[in-house]
């Protein structure tokens, strides 16, 4: 039996077969004619233009009729459905129905076997065609579901992820050494002793109890394609141990294991060619759940994963258009907890349940797509799970939303907020205080609870309420249009209420658009509002296309409600507790997933309120000092040192600064030995003792740190009196060369803890060539990533960057003999300002967000590279373009401030033995000294008010109604009066607690 296909598609250049539903329609149709002994009609084949070839084949089947046998689309289609779970035409139908086809096959075949034979030749040729479809939905689902993504093989020594390079995109294999867990790709065959495991994907490195275990993707299932890529849903998680030698993990270990593999199962998703983490409008890590667990793999093994929903579905329009909607939903890991750990808003405006719901359409080859959001009530506000009631904190939350609305404004025109809070609540008397409306935020109220007073369902109400936003409904479309204003919708709980508004709203949306792809709506589905028919209860009465989009919605928030919500109230109080200590559990796993810090605080609310205190006052016990770094970055073309009066020029300063750090790169000759060889120890100990020497003719200095990479090479040095202010210290290298495993390019880190500021020096060597620009880029960006920078204050980044004049070389010399030439200042400047215009870096600069946290000083010198050796002119040989190639740039990430750049400039003097000039950088800074003691004192302080807090709520209105309360409220009062600090006596108020005490 011969497999006939009508679709394929091109994916990273191989042919990927995909069977549509007229390639099932020929195949049953020959396989009838053959039944019959009837000639196979002929196929004539259509191509569409040449130009048109590597994106997608058409073909056009036309079958000759035949008058013995007529089968038609719609009859193949009525077929199917009759005796198999099939709801549309479509790939994504027949693999949501896998499940139950698989279940009830056999059952099926029993059926057809049993068939009276009685019947007639058709009704014999219908159980053989039904026969045969069984077979061949069977083949069609196991196309995608018995797809071998990856098989990992597990060796004493190494961990082994071979990937389909088609199906994942990834085109090496990793390689993990169990003993240190450092990896590598290869292209290299293996020992193939060792029985391989299909996995489905890697989630990235987990630490239990300081021990490193690999999580993967042990099943998933496909729950459709979107633009030619399987969608999956994890299904089960398993994990590898370091060495298999080792013991195994305690019963904690165990049981921190089980955890984490039970959070990603069934709500989590990912596909190989769909970053599901983002839409167009804008990419942000908040969504990118598994982040930290693979930020030390490869670019291209790093999988993006969703917690949230993702839904699809396909149906045919009366005008034979196929039209696909796809619905995502992606939950931010910000307070990502339960709603018993996680509500309201934090400091930095992320509020608990923040979840964007994406909705796509295709049709006809066009594509559009519309975001909703929902989230917490913006507020600082906890949920009291013994009481049912709602506690809110007197902390003034403007600027915290003030940001949470920044965060919005940042990718979109206009926020149009929608409050389902019952009016005159605290919460909602809380909004209306902090509210209000400008020309970026619009405000909308609607008493839900009012509306479904008594389960009598107003729905009108809604429907009304609807239309006065539904002019600001818009979205994003590949016709032109782009999504402008941005509906925020959130309740209480930001679920079942939330829900059924945004479900409205959405059905808005997608009015909107079938209307931009010229569907008739009154024909197509016979109504005016399609909101308003999702409101029609019985499924004979209402369209396939609202029966599968209200399905997919109600699918989206029972999916959100289980996340959030995880353990539902219970009245038995052991499961309540049960409950309650799980759910605390739950977030300290998210935590640990996340990277983020464990302790206490986490799981007590009113300790993160102590810190937020701690954090606003710290005024009061820290103190900024100046302090002086001092950067001196050159390429040195593998020079080795003899003439040591010459490194002496490179320290250029009147007064000796608290830190001096130096970074040379090419410090060997790049070659096959060097690179892969081992360091030539002589080499870099000769270097750094004769830049001891040469600095120590100036102050006293020591060593901090040094780092190594090939030929990059980094030095930082504190003067003596400053040494035991130096602390945590660590370094690190990031290779680049070669697919991120060599070190000929990449990065030397060492990054240290100055009084109680943390700063960051990286030394980089980014990949050359004229050409290169992206390429240096994603180096850039790469090296930075890896840095893992969040916990630093300022970072310093210097070396031979490599970034190059676009100009010709004839341009960019005749410009720099002219400077020369010339005595006019403002003409000198005239001439570098065009030169920096065409700095690729400079102009990298205006269109990377990540370049533009970056600050250099001006540039008052000319191109640094390139020189014939031994010379001061600019290179004859190959006549490459002259460039700045050797910068240093500086990022604030924390609050303190660089101060200033007091100095920046080529260093002068003979410095002919390398083809590049040196560059240095003195910089007044400020880093922060912490007072122990007094934050010692402040904390106690804290700590003991938060205490009488706690026991005055336990006891004094306890003591409200009893005959001696009166003489502790004039206690109180005088003590208020003389500003007496008041301490209660807390013997004496648990005794006129007692009813007996007289």
């Amino acid at each position: 039996m011969k497999e006939v296909s009508d679709k394929s598609q091109i994916v990273d250049g191989k042919r990927k077969r995909v069977m549509s539903m007229n390639g099932v329609m020929s195949v049953v149709t020959k396989e009838l004619l053959r039944e019959q002994k009837t000639p196979v009609p002929k196929v004539q084949k259509t191509i569409v233009k040449k130009q048109d070839y590597n994106k997608k084949v058409i073909e056009k089947q036309q079958c000759k009729n035949d008058k013995r046998v007529k089968i038609t689309k719609s009859a193949l289609k009525e077929l199917i459905q009759s005796h198999f779970i099939v709801v549309s035409d479509n790939e994504e139908a027949m693999i949501q129905s896998s499940k139950q086809f698989k279940n009830s096959l056999v059952e099926k075949k029993q059926i057809n076997s049993s068939s009276s034979d009685s019947h007639s030749d058709s009704s014999s040729s219908s159980s053989r065609f039904l026969m045969f479809k069984y077979i061949y939905i069977y083949k069609y689902i196991d196309n995608y579901m018995n797809q071998t993504l990856m098989r990992l093989t597990l060796t004493p020594n190494k961990m082994i992820i071979d990937p389909d390079s088609q199906l994942t995109r990834i085109s090496n294999k990793l390689i993990i050494d169990r003993g240190n867990m450092k990896m590598w790709e290869s292209k290299e065959k293996f020992d193939q002793s060792f029985q391989p495991r299909k996995i489905f994907g890697i989630l990235g490195i987990f630490e239990v109890s300081g021990k490193p275990v690999l999580l993967f993707i042990e099943d998933a299932d496909i729950i459709g394609v979107m633009e030619g890529w399987p969608i999956y849903q994890i299904t089960k998680v398993g994990y590898a141990d370091k060495k298999h030698q080792e013991p195994d993990h305690d019963i904690f270990e165990k049981d921190q294991l089980e955890k984490v593999k039970n959070l990603f199962i069934n709500t989590f998703y990912f596909s190989y060619g769909i970053d599901l983490t983002s839409q167009s409008n804008y990419q942000h890590n908040r969504f990118w759940w598994n982040n930290n667990l693979c930020k030390m793999f490869p670019s291209e093994w790093q999988l993006k994963i969703i917690q949230g929903y993702v839904g699809i579905f396909q149906i045919t329009l009366r005008n034979l258009s196929q039209i696909k909607y796809c619905l995502i939903s992606r939950r931010s890991f910000y307070k990502g907890g339960s709603i018993r750990n996680d509500t309201g808003i934090d400091t930095d405006g992320n509020v608990a349940n923040y979840t964007e719901t994406e909705q796509i359409v295709y049709m006809n080859n066009e594509k559009a797509k519309q975001i909703l959001c929902r989230g917490s009530i913006p507020l600082f506000w906890q949920y009291n799970i013994f009481n049912n009631s709602i506690v809110i904190s007197q902390e003034d939350p403007k600027k915290a939303l003030n940001k949470h609305f920044q965060i919005l404004l940042s990718n979109f025109i206009k926020i149009h907020f929608i409050n389902l809070v019952d009016d005159g609540s605290q919460l909602s008397n809380q909004l209306d205080r902090y509210l209000t409306e400008s020309e970026q935020l619009s405000i909308y109220k609607f008493n839900f609870k009012r509306a479904f007073l008594n389960n009598n369902k107003d729905l009108d109400s809604i429907n009304k309420f609807l239309e006065k936003i539904n002019e600001y409904i818009d979205f994003s479309s590949s016709l032109g249009f782009r999504q402008q204003n941005i509906m925020r919708i959130n309740c209480y709980d930001c679920l079942d209420q939330t829900n059924i508004v945004m479900t409205k709203v959405a059905m808005m949306g997608i009015q909107k658009i079938l209307q931009s792809f010229k569907v008739d709506i009154l024909e197509e589905f016979n109504a005016q509002n399609l909101y308003i028919d999702l409101d029609i209860p019985s499924i004979h009465n209402i369209h396939p296309f609202l029966l599968y989009f209200k399905s997919k919605w109600m699918e989206n928030g029972d999916q959100l409600r289980l996340i959030y919500k995880v353990g539902q109230q219970n009245s038995d109080l052991n499961q309540f507790y049960k409950n309650m200590v799980e759910e605390k559990q739950l977030k300290e796993v998210i935590h640990r997933v996340l990277g983020f810090p464990i302790s206490e605080s986490q799981a007590n609310e009113n300790i993160m309120m102590l810190e937020r205190t701690m954090k606003k006052r710290e005024n009061e016990y820290t103190q900024l000092l100046q302090k002086s770094v001092y950067v001196v970055t050159w390429n040195i073309n593998a020079h080795q040192p003899n003439d040591k009066s010459l490194y002496n020029q490179l320290f250029q300063f009147t007064t000796p600064p608290h830190i001096v750090a130096i970074g040379f790169q090419e410090l060997v000759k790049l070659n096959t030995l060097t690179v892969v060889g081992r360091q030539n120890r002589d080499v870099i100990e000769n270097w750094k003792q004769i830049l001891y020497n040469c600095l120590n003719t100036k102050a006293k200095y020591v060593l901090a740190a040094q780092q190594v990479m090939v030929g990059t090479f980094i030095l930082v040095f504190v003067q003596d009196d400053e040494k035991l202010h130096i602390s945590n210290v660590k370094t690190e290298i990031v290779k680049y060369g070669f697919g991120q495993s060599l070190g000929n390019k990449g990065g030397v880190i060492i990054k240290l803890r100055f009084y109680d500021s943390n700063i960051c020096f990286i030394n980089v060597h980014l990949p050359a060539g004229q050409k290169s620009n992206d390429d240096r880029m994603a180096a850039f960006d790469y090296i930075h990533n890896r840095a893992e920078l969040n916990q630093c204050d300022w970072v310093i980044t210097f070396g031979d960057m490599n970034f190059r004049i676009n100009l010709t070389q004839q341009q960019v010399v005749a410009s720099i003999q002219n400077y020369q030439n010339i005595q006019n200042q403002e003409q000198k400047e005239a001439i570098l300002k065009h030169l920096k215009e065409y700095d690729q870096l400079h102009l990298e600069k205006l269109k990377s967000q990540f370049l533009k946290q970056f600050h250099e000083a001006d540039i008052q010198f000319l191109p640094t590279y390139k020189f014939d050796i031994a010379t001061e002119i600019y290179d004859t040989v190959k006549k490459r373009v002259p460039s700045f190639t050797d910068r240093i740039l500086l990022k604030k990430i924390q609050k303190v401030a660089i101060h200033s750049v007091e100095w920046y400039d080529r260093i002068q003097g003979n410095f002919q033995v390398s083809d590049h000039r040196p560059v240095g950088c003195l910089i007044q800074t400020q880093v922060c000294e912490i007072d122990k003691k007094k934050k010692e004192n402040l904390f106690r302080e804290l700590i003991q008010l938060e205490e009488d807090e706690q026991f005055g709520h336990q006891y004094f209105p306890k003591i409200q109604n009893i005959k001696n309360f009166e003489p502790c409220t004039k206690y109180r009062q005088r003590a208020v009066q003389q500003n007496i600090t008041l301490k209660p006596d807390k013997e004496l108020l648990m005794k006129l607690c007692d009813p007996e005490f007289e």
